[in-house]
Parts: C-alpha cells; sequence; structure tokens
C-alpha cells in the first residue's frame, strides 16, 4: 500500500482532525498520504494537497464521514478502481463499515493485507430528450424520477429489455441496486437486499393503487422509464443517490442498467451486512412503550 487518499466531510470538525491524525500517522509509516487541497490547507499540510481526482485515485481511499460522503467520494473512486473504506461519522453509516475508534486498528490491517473487497453494483442512467442521448449518470444507491415542484401525481411508463411492464401513477419511480435497497427504496416498501445478489429492485413511490409492488429484475436487464402526457407539459426530476439532479418532462425518458465499473468497497467482516441490519436499522426489534 504505497498511497492512501484521506477524504473527510468538511463540515464535520471532528472529521477532518481524524484525517489530519492520520496523515502523521501514515506518514510514519512510509505511506504516501493525499488530501484534497482544501482539507490540506486547513489542516496546515499543504505538501499533501491534491486535486480530488488524484485523491480518488490513490491504493486506497479513507473516507471519514456518514453514507452521504461515501456516495459522493464513490463517482469519483468507482471508475478507477480504487477501494474505498467507510469511517462513519454520520447517522446510520450504512455503507461504511468502522466507527472512528477502530481507525488505526483497521489500517493496521490494510496496511498488513488483512481485508477483503466488496463489490458493488453501479447503476447507470442514460438521459434521452427530444431522441437524443444529452446525459450519463451514475449512482451507488439508487436513480429516482420523481416529480417536480408541482405536487401532482405522475404517468410512468417502465419498460424491461424495451418489453413495456406496467404504467405506474405515482409520484416517482425508484430504481436501486442491492446496496441501494436499504436506503430510499427501503423507505418506499422495497425488499431488503443482499449486496451480492446480482439484481435491480424497481418500486414506485405512493403508487395510486393497491396492489403496486416492487419488481426484481436481473441486473443484467435495462429498465427504461418514460413519462406520460396526460394533461399536457409535466415536470420531472432525475436524481442518483440523492446529490444528482437534472430536470426533465414528461416527454423525456431515463434507461437504467448496470455499469460497465464496479464499486469496491473494504469489508473486515463477511457478516457484517446481517449485522449491520440488527444494529442500524434495528431488523426484528419490537417497538414497546
Amino acid at each position: 500500500m504505497k498511497s492512501i487518499g484521506l477524504a473527510p466531510n468538511p463540515h464535520k470538525i471532528e472529521s477532518v482532525q481524524l484525517a489530519g491524525e492520520l496523515a502523521s500517522w501514515l506518514g510514519e509509516r512510509g505511506v504516501r498520504v493525499l488530501l484534497a487541497e482544501d482539507i490540506a490547507y486547513n489542516l496546515h499540510k499543504p505538501a499533501l494537497a491534491a486535486s480530488e481526482e488524484q485523491v480518488a485515485g490513490a491504493d486506497m481511499l479513507v473516507v471519514l464521514g456518514g453514507d452521504g460522503t461515501m456516495l459522493r467520494w464513490n463517482r469519483l473512486a468507482a471508475p478507477k478502481g480504487t477501494p474505498m473504506l467507510g469511517v462513519n461519522f454520520g447517522q446510520y453509516g450504512f455503507i461504511t463499515e468502522i466507527h472512528p475508534q477502530q481507525i488505526r486498528i483497521s489500517l493496521e490491517k490494510v496496511l498488513d493485507g488483512d481485508y477483503t473487497i466488496s463489490e458493488r453494483v453501479m447503476l447507470k442512467a442514460v438521459v434521452t430528450k427530444s431522441g437524443r442521448q444529452t446525459g450519463t449518470y451514475y449512482g451507488l444507491n439508487d436513480v429516482v424520477v420523481s416529480k417536480g415542484t408541482i405536487a401532482r401525481m405522475l404517468g410512468l411508463h417502465t419498460f424491461v429489455n424495451g418489453k413495456f411492464i406496467v404504467t405506474y401513477m405515482a409520484d416517482g419511480i425508484i430504481v436501486a441496486s442491492p446496496t441501494g435497497s436499504t436506503a430510499y427504496s427501503l423507505s418506499a416498501g422495497g425488499p431488503v437486499i443482499h449486496p451480492d445478489v446480482c439484481v435491480l429492485i424497481v418500486t414506485p413511490i405512493c403508487p395510486h393503487t393497491l396492489n403496486a409492488r416492487s419488481l426484481v429484475v436481473p441486473d443484467g436487464e435495462t429498465v427504461r422509464i418514460a413519462g406520460a402526457c396526460r394533461e399536457g407539459e409535466v415536470e420531472m426530476v432525475l436524481m442518483l443517490d440523492g446529490q444528482i439532479h437534472e430536470n426533465m418532462t414528461c416527454h423525456d425518458q431515463v434507461e437504467v442498467s448496470k455499469a460497465e465499473f464496479s464499486a469496491k468497497l473494504v469489508q473486515f467482516d463477511q457478516k457484517s451486512f446481517y449485522d449491520k441490519l440488527q444494529m442500524r436499522l434495528r431488523w426484528g426489534e419490537r417497538f414497546e412503550s
């Protein structure tokens, strides 16, 4: 392990402080440390300053933050094949692996090569407007097509591998990866999927029907969502991982498929997914007053 990028959440002081401590700790062990320029100068370590692309291109990326910070840095790291170790400074931290107090022991394991990599499906969303592809976006958790600023129900034609499946009358549709099955899709009533299962999950948001359920399809298939313009022009919004945003109308469409690269998450315990279900989502607990 010759180089490690450190990516703290800049809005959390304790996260930035720990990044500074780890930079010194790793430097003493002969590891080259890279920090984003603003973080490096904030920590008075200008010699470690690098672009975000360079930080994400290190031999490993250590992200100090919550799931949102992980999702943001993943878009830079995943295309480069960089493994990511998440240190939880957030509320749930479902895709982070360890807590701050465990970081030095965990990095010792990393330097000794005592860890595994969990390959996670990445999602690719291709937007088409007026018959022309206008944008390609990537995300780890989910692709969401939902209503715009006006609170009105959408008609959304849904196709799988070109075959028409259903027109949902709903607030929107979530196409989630197995990793994203414990995020927005779960809140909308979707199933929990183990991250090693190779599927995509299609879940309507607040459908106006009593018989709408999630649809689980192989991740080698393509899900296409097209607006149904029933009452003139209707605004829609495309969101990926709750961070990437593009305005659309009911005349537009988006195709969601498995990306050509995967996210690589560092793990130390093969059973950690089930542990997280129990500890962070309180799986199976009874809620008593």
